[in-house]
């Protein structure tokens, strides 16, 4: 039996047509295509028994139904193929909105577009017959002489198409697609008419068009992210509305993790513990707020400076050093634990940091490290996420996989008692670029490399949009390994 449900008849340049195929494509139903000669509708008139004669036309070939745009909407086509595709292409939240955005492409921007395409038109007609046939259908409609003026006014018609269309590129600036984390039938309105304006092979989007461009590449290949997993759903209350708006410490002042992971070592007041790296303290505070005997240690005399004012501030005694974290200036056997968080991946060399740690640890001592990681089976992910992150802070310098940390502890004479991996969610990457104070350079950079992120990337982060913001996870890893 064959797979084919549904031929459509089109002429491949239409705007109208070119959606049509691509909503058939990502529906995951099978279909034919018959492209019909330039301006020669006698098959769709023929099959539709002369009640029309423009295209797209599609023929379901197991209902036996024959269906065309008509009436005021016209969506019929499209709407047959997102019910028999469950593609929900018309949600019905969106109902007002999509009507207007629709109506401003299929006409403002189509009506631009269309010229330039036509202009061209004696490079992608290859028969006289057709190019005939094709001139007697524009002149009938626009008047004698169109295709050459058109042809002269190519430049200008250009810029009014790119004109029509900015607006598209500050609604995907903050969107994956025009109304969400989904396309809708807006979106493929919009790829007809760019795929129209860009058939003759000798238009182009413009470079500045860039969220455009990359939003285009994604719909073309077919890359649309699969909806919210159950553990995105979870954490979409991980941050609270207010708390997005904090400064540079308010995510690491949340210490809960920390908690977490010393809690099963049930560390005794007194116990010795440094931690490396202390930027502003919060880790060091929590552990003398358990009662041990802390030191905390930083390559930054500043960050020092800050974790001292806030550990006088709540009353806490904790003895400061400054040093890097790859040569520790303390005895072998000197610390029951080593903690280090969201830190490593400025280390020049986290390697020798966890050699030092083990060679500074008691025997039956502990290390704790957290800190964002590159996941195990998912190397290009990581690498640019790793990419992002050194446009985002100069100072980032590489994040690894688990397995590089369980190995750099077996090297070190440590055993790994825990390693998991949880999801840190970046709520609003303004935001996230606010807190590392990114050079406004970067951050064109940085969202032209989301904006560009293949549907693999997309789905490994969870990248999407909520309220308007552009969200991720960040996949981060505790790991505790004990000198034994």
């Amino acid at each position: 039996m064959s797979d084919i449900r549904i031929r459509l008849y089109q002429y491949p340049h239409s705007p109208f047509c070119i959606p049509v195929e691509l909503m058939l494509r990502h529906a995951g139903i099978g279909y034919e295509v018959v492209n019909l000669n330039i301006c020669e509708p006698s098959p769709v008139v023929m099959l539709t028994k002369g009640q029309c004669y423009q295209v797209p036309v599609i023929e379901d070939l197991l209902s036996q139904e024959v269906i065309w745009d008509q009436g005021a909407e016209g969506l019929e086509v499209a709407r047959h193929i997102d019910e028999i595709g469950r593609t929900n292409l018309f949600p019905k939240e969106n109902t007002g909105l999509q009507e207007i955005l629709t109506r401003y492409i299929e006409d403002e921007c189509e009506d631009a577009g269309f010229r330039v395409g036509d202009a061209y038109y004696e490079g992608w007609i290859k028969t006289d017959l057709e190019r005939g046939l094709f001139r007697r259908h524009k002149e009938r409609k626009f008047g004698a002489g169109c295709l050459e003026q058109w042809k002269r006014d190519v430049e200008s018609l250009a810029q009014k198409f790119h004109k029509k269309i900015a607006p598209f590129e500050a609604i995907l600036e903050k969107s994956p697609f025009l109304l969400g984390d989904k396309p809708t039938y807006a979106d493929y309105a919009l790829y007809g008419v760019i795929g129209n304006f860009l058939y003759s092979g000798q238009t182009s989007l413009l470079t500045e068009e860039v969220y455009l461009s990359a939003w285009y590449a994604k719909l073309k290949a077919g890359e649309i992210p699969k909806p919210l997993d159950s553990i995105q759903a979870a954490s979409r209350e991980q941050f609270s509305k207010q708390s997005q708006h904090y400064g540079k410490d308010h995510i690491l002042a949340n210490v809960s993790d920390v908690e977490a992971a010393l809690k099963p070592l049930n560390l005794h007041s007194g116990r010795k513990a440094l931690d490396v790296a202390t930027g502003g303290g919060h880790t060091a505070l929590y552990m003398a707020g358990l009662g041990l005997d802390v030191t905390a240690s930083d390559i930054t005399e500043a960050m020092l400076e800050r974790a001292k004012e806030l550990a006088k501030d709540r009353g806490l005694t904790i003895a400061f050093r400054q040093h890097p974290a790859e040569s520790l200036p303390y005895p072998d056997a000197s610390f029951d634990l080593v903690t280090c968080r969201v830190a490593p991946h400025h280390f020049s060399d986290p390697r020798k940091f966890v050699s030092e740690a083990g060679r500074v640890l008691k025997m039956y001592g502990h290390l704790m490290v957290i800190d964002p990681v590159m996941l195990d089976d998912h190397p290009e992910a990581g690498a640019w996420l790793n990419e992002i992150e050194k446009w985002r802070d100069p100072s980032h310098i590489q994040i690894y996989r688990p397995h590089d940390w369980k190995q750099w502890c077996e090297q070190a004479g440590l055993r790994v008692i825990e390693c998991n991996i949880q999801t840190l969610k970046m709520p609003d990457i303004d935001w996230y670029l606010e807190v590392a104070n990114t050079p406004e350079a970067n951050r064109k950079k940085i969202k032209e490399m989301v904006a560009r992120a293949s549907t693999n990337i997309r789905e490994v982060y969870r990248i999407g949009q909520e309220d308007g913001k552009i969200v991720w996870y960040w996949p981060r890893m505790t790991l505790v390994a004990g000198k034994m």
